[in-house]
């Protein structure tokens, strides 16, 4: 274990010296594409373990935009979207400041790019997605969770004290009457209405044939290019390439934009990550780590 500790130590000293002289040193030189990646659930703020990263802050990526419009050394950015969407202004941030971003801008879509990940992606100047990627899925979704029956079972009554009528729509402690209904459904219908309308324009297709498949089902990347959803089917390689055509250059490096962390935030993490490994017993395993993931669907 001693052995054990004297590694830890020297892995997270070296992890931040480099950490520090890539924070100080700035070697960016020659023509750049930035690659700025829209990974996870779009939130506007950030929520998310250090087990997991399956959410996103739409200010980041926003900020990210932003540092990459005033890099000079920037000439195009590509989207490396693998997010099934997230909440409607959020959303919506997003794709506001892909329209301010002057550079050429290309989205890519791996795996999944749906609801609002795909909103962002239809901002861009083109989409590029693998031909078995989930795209599209245009809709508006609210779920309410509602537990009178349960209460009732129980012998738990609700009683709602309120001054406006509508006060207490979408309680969970009480059964949404139709007229309650109707007027939720109402507002969802304006922000499809919205979500349809800016499709169609940043695609340049008719309103009528965005409204046609904009019925919340998804798209796999080749059904999706029938539909004029999406222009290119490739992957990332295919991405930087059709950037560098807008931006009219021939040879360019790759850059990452991502959200800096504080040497302190990434120690930490370090840190916990490694006494988690230690907990579940990683001298047990001969120092061999197996990290297993789970497809995951979005419908």
């Amino acid at each position: 274990m001693g052995k054990f500790k004297t590694i830890i130590t020297v892995l997270v000293l070296l992890f931040v010296a480099s950490y520090i002289i890539s924070y100080f040193l700035d070697t960016e030189v020659g023509d750049k594409i930035a690659i700025v990646p829209i990974k996870g659930m779009i939130l506007g703020s950030e929520s998310s373990s250090f087990l997991s990263s399956n959410t996103l802050s739409s200010q980041d990526i926003v900020t990210l935009l932003q540092e990459a419009e005033k890099n000079d050394n920037v000439k195009g950015i590509v989207l490396a979207i693998n997010s099934p969407g997230g909440t409607v202004v959020a959303s919506k941030e997003i794709v506001e400041a892909i329209k301010k971003t002057e550079k050429p801008t290309v989205a890519w879509i791996r795996e999944i790019g749906t609801s609002g990940a795909y909103w962002a992606a239809s901002a861009s100047d083109a989409i590029v997605a693998d031909e078995l990627s989930i795209t599209g899925s245009i809709g508006v979704i609210s779920t309410l969770l509602e537990f009178s029956d349960l209460f009732k079972e129980y012998g738990v009554t609700y009683e709602g004290l309120k001054t406006g009528e509508y006060k207490d729509i979408g309680s969970p402690f009480k059964k949404m009457t139709e007229e309650e209904r109707a007027l939720l459904l109402k507002k969802l219908d304006l922000i499809h209405e919205y979500f349809v309308e800016d499709v169609s324009k940043n695609r340049n297709l008719p309103l009528q044939e965005v409204k046609d498949f904009s019925n919340g089902i998804y798209y796999l990347g080749i059904e999706a290019q029938e539909l004029g959803l999406v222009d290119h089917l490739g992957g990332k390689e295919l991405a930087i390439n059709i950037t560098k055509e807008l931006a009219n250059i021939t040879e360019a490096d790759t850059i990452t934009y991502e959200k800096k962390k504080s040497w302190m935030q990434a120690l930490s993490k370090i840190t916990s990550e490694g006494f988690f490994f230690m907990g579940k017993g990683i001298g047990s395993e001969a120092g061999k780590i197996e990290v297993k993931t789970t497809p995951e669907i979005f419908a």
